[in-house]
């Protein structure tokens, strides 16, 4: 039997206090993280809080950041957390304000789930069935993978995006909002898509840094769903927003002249067509990046990128040939179950 040293971040609610305490315990092969925190406060330090309930990566109330990485404190076993750090440091999840020690107010996350109104609207005309509303298997197949959370809240902890905007729905809300997206028995796919792509925190505010999708225990890929929906969004025609211009755009200017204009972007994100009709919000836009602008000018980078006129004709012919092998491939939520989990385990390298 090996003693493991864990520091753990605790909370004291009365005096407004935070620190760290180092805790030794005596640990078993195969022993995991909660089994070494129940340890801690049946035989150490009765004070320590945390949730915990099914132990069985089911329920999600065992959540913690571990060496700053979200996971289920039950489903990882103390050698695996070893290896990320020794001493193994545990702290409170991220993104919502600590109650004591490790206990998080979950409110805000769940909140995000009524802002995405995460349920099922059947349709109005159709006849009640007898039992339930059945669907096909490959229908299913298409949004599985969402359908696996447990709601613990990892991805939402170590959202960046989240840290910095409140107002983000957050990647399981919006993994939950595909899920119902894609699911043909609900009535409502076309406002969802209109809503998630308008709404602010919606689906463009994601910056794609996959955090989620390496925190995630149930192989959910927030990320995935996420990118889904602006696809099907602009598919669905709900184009008339800052992060689909920035989008086509973007996309635009690589395949037009072999390389990012980051000059044009920021105008082709804000609209072109706003700016030139005198729409005020479009130029209170363009007001917000002078800052950036300003730090371009200084550095040299903004007269570097104008002196640049675009990739070389070899070079575009590439790119240009790049897009055309995407567009002919691209399967998008046509994508199944099995092709989901590839896809995660590519990304992720099997973490």
């Amino acid at each position: 039997m090996a003693q493991q040293e864990f520091i753990i971040q605790r909370y004291n609610p009365d005096t407004d206090e935070s620190y760290e305490e180092s805790f030794d315990v005596d640990v078993q092969p195969g022993q995991t993280l909660l089994d070494s925190l129940n340890q801690i406060k049946w035989e150490q330090d009765g004070t320590l809080s945390f949730r915990m309930s099914c132990r069985h990566a089911i329920c999600g109330s065992c959540a913690m950041k571990v060496n700053g990485q979200s996971m289920l404190t039950c489903q990882t076993q103390v050698d695996a957390a070893v290896e990320r750090g020794d001493p193994v440091r545990i702290g409170p999840m991220g993104n919502q304000n600590v109650v004591k020690d490790l206990v998080v107010d979950v409110t805000k996350f769940l909140q995000q789930f009524e802002r995405a109104e995460t349920w099922l609207e059947p349709y109005e005309d159709q006849e009640p069935p007898e039992k339930e509303y059945r669907q096909k298997v490959e229908e299913f197949d298409h949004w599985s993978h969402a359908s696996t959370c447990i709601h613990c809240g990892a991805c939402y902890s170590d959202c960046t995006v989240a840290a910095v905007d409140e107002n983000f729905l957050g990647p399981a809300a919006l993994a939950k909002a595909y899920r119902f997206v894609m699911d043909s028995r609900d009535s409502k796919r076309e406002e969802r898509l209109e809503y998630l792509s308008e709404t602010q925190g919606g689906i463009w505010d994601c910056t794609r840094c996959y955090m989620c999708v390496q925190a995630c225990p149930k192989d959910v890929l927030p990320m995935d769903a996420i990118m889904e929906l602006r696809t099907l969004a602009i598919e669905a025609g709900h184009t008339n927003n800052h992060g689909a211009r920035h989008h086509k755009g973007f996309a635009g200017g690589v395949r037009k002249r072999g390389r990012l204009d980051e000059m044009m972007l920021p105008v082709q994100s804000v609209g072109i067509g706003r700016l030139l009709t005198g729409q005020i919000s479009a130029h209170k836009e363009m007001m917000d990046y002078t800052p950036g602008a300003i730090r371009l000018l200084k550095s040299r980078k903004l007269l570097t990128i104008a002196q640049r006129h675009g990739a070389s004709a070899e070079g575009r012919e590439q790119i240009q040939r790049i897009f055309d092998e995407v567009e002919s491939e691209k399967h998008h939520h046509d994508v199944d179950a099995d092709a989901f989990g590839a896809e995660f385990e590519t990304a992720i390298g099997g973490h």
